[in-house]
């Protein structure tokens, strides 16, 4: 874990400490006010814990949007860093024909493809939330369009490669202050692979069951 997240530890640790210190704090006043036998309206008393609560809210939604809801755009290079890995697909035999890529069709509501295809000997398996199979005469598509790409160094492997290959990226958050705060420095925001195929008969497809 980078460095910097601990400054997210440490907000986290303010808020909640204060969150406990602010309930604490207003029933001690209230029992002593009890106590004293105090059981009208005090002005004070209500407006210093309407700042306590109110401080506590605040800490708490910008420590809860640091963490879970801040969106960074992976096009922000002083928020991320992108890598890029390129490799050449190898073809593979299925029932006695040779493709680039076998596609499994999911079920239900929103299905989503899955994708198996060989690089250097090895298999590799994604589906289509991070990957995409590109066959038209561009290799970013529509599904990769919302991502950073080196287009010059796409074109060239369509021409070293005879588009067949694997194009891989990777958004990793960087070690600023606010990615710092939001436990985010250093781990990876998110990857996508595109596919390249020459067209769609070097696609084995598997129907939906």
């Amino acid at each position: 874990m980078a460095a910097i997240n601990f400054l997210g530890i440490g907000l986290w640790i303010i808020v909640l400490g204060f969150m406990l210190f602010t309930f604490h704090n207003i029933r001690v006043r209230r029992l002593k006010r009890i106590i004293a036998g105090q059981k009208g309206f005090n002005g004070a008393s209500f407006l210093l814990s309407g700042c306590f609560v109110v401080i506590t809210v605040l800490g708490l939604w910008f420590a809860a949007y640091a963490t879970f809801f801040r969106n960074v755009s992976m096009h922000n290079k002083n928020e991320v860093r992108v890598s890029y890995q390129y490799e050449p697909l190898v073809m593979s035999s299925i029932k006695g024909k040779f493709y680039d890529v076998k596609v499994v069709n999911g079920n239900g509501k929103e299905p989503i493809q899955y994708y198996t295809y060989w690089v250097k000997g090895a298999r590799y398996q994604n589906n289509s939330r991070h990957a995409t199979v590109s066959a038209g005469p561009h290799a970013i598509n529509l599904d990769a369009a919302k991502y950073p790409w080196q287009r010059q160094k796409l074109a060239q492997y369509d021409q070293k490669t005879e588009q067949s290959y694997v194009a891989t990226m990777k958004a990793t958050y960087k070690s600023t202050i606010m990615n710092g705060l939001g436990l985010r420095a250093g781990r990876q925001a998110t990857s996508f692979s595109i596919i390249r195929v020459q067209n769609s008969s070097v696609i084995y497809i598997t129907p939906a069951k």
